[in-house]
This record gives structure tokens, C-alpha cells and sequence, in this order.
């Protein structure tokens, strides 16, 4: 892993995504890599709010999209400036489908050396259901995978390491 070129990280724009962010980050410098940030609308998302629409509720499908973009652009800018990386060294891309098969995607478009990803998301309900996007990813991915950690994730594992 000497030779890393260039870093994607998905984030899903929760409290957790600053520490992901941060250590791909410093990652990339580390490196002199460049970053690439995807950020995936889950088509799920998409099709609950055409089922909003299709009960005669008022929403705009795509001004909903465009507020997310919006929103998760702000808070990405944000991110960057408190890690302090140049700006020009990061790749925003955004894409709406299964979050798996749009990270493999870029992947395998992209070429990146590895990804950085967090081992939670959006929460542990989803995890039972769909299973973790991040494991998947672990055993797909044809290039490395750094799991980020926080601390309350360590010391969770740790404890259950101590049984």
C-alpha cells in the first residue's frame, strides 16, 4: 500500500461520517493522494418518495434530490475545511441506486488504490435487514478497504472481544 494514488470515501453525511472523512484524509496526505467522496441517494429513498407522491401527496421528487445534494455539498465543504485539505485534491461525485453496486461502480471506473469506509451507518435496524453495506463492500471490493473505527466502536468490539 505504498503507492496510493488516489482514496475513495463513500459517506453517508451521518455524525460518524467526520471521523471517516478525517482519516482518509490524513490517509491522503500521508500519500499525496487525492480524495474522491461519493455520496449515494439510496434508490429506496427515491421510490418512498414516489410512493408519498402516488397518495396524492405534493412532493417534487426532484427538488428533494436537489436539497439533498444541496445539503450533503454543505456539509462535505464543511468537513473539508475543518481537516483542512485543498480543495482541488477532492472529487465529489454523487449517484442515486443500491449504495453496493454504485460504490463497485466507481470502483471499478475510477480505478482508486483503496477506500476508506466506516463499519456503521445509518443504524443497526438497516444492518439486520439488508446487511452492512461496508461488509459487502469488504468482500467485493477488488481493491484495499481501511474500516475506520471511532472510539465507541472499539471499545464495543473490544468489550465483546473480553467475554
Amino acid at each position: 500500500m505504498d503507492n496510493i494514488k488516489t482514496i475513495l470515501v463513500p459517506l453517508e453525511f451521518t455524525d460518524y461520517s467526520q471521523g471517516v472523512f478525517n482519516c482518509a484524509v490524513q490517509t491522503a496526505l500521508k500519500h499525496d493522494a487525492r480524495l474522491i467522496v461519493l455520496s449515494i441517494i439510496n434508490s429506496r429513498d427515491i421510490e418512498s418518495v414516489k410512493t408519498i407522491v402516488s397518495m396524492g401527496y405534493d412532493v417534487d421528487a426532484e427538488h428533494y434530490l436537489e436539497e439533498i445534494r444541496k445539503e450533503r455539498k454543505q456539509k462535505l465543504n464543511k468537513m473539508a475545511d475543518e481537516a483542512k485539505i485543498d480543495k482541488d485534491k477532492v472529487k465529489v461525485m454523487f449517484k442515486i441506486g443500491n449504495p453496493v453496486d454504485e460504490i463497485l461502480k466507481v470502483i471499478i471506473k475510477e480505478a482508486p488504490d483503496l477506500v476508506v469506509m466506516g463499519t456503521r451507518g445509518r443504524g443497526n435496524l438497516e444492518n439486520i435487514i439488508m446487511g452492512s453495506v461496508a461488509e459487502k463492500i469488504f468482500k467485493r471490493s477488488p481493491v484495499n478497504v481501511l474500516s475506520y473505527r471511532d472510539d465507541e466502536v472499539k471499545k464495543s468490539l473490544t468489550k465483546k472481544l473480553h467475554l
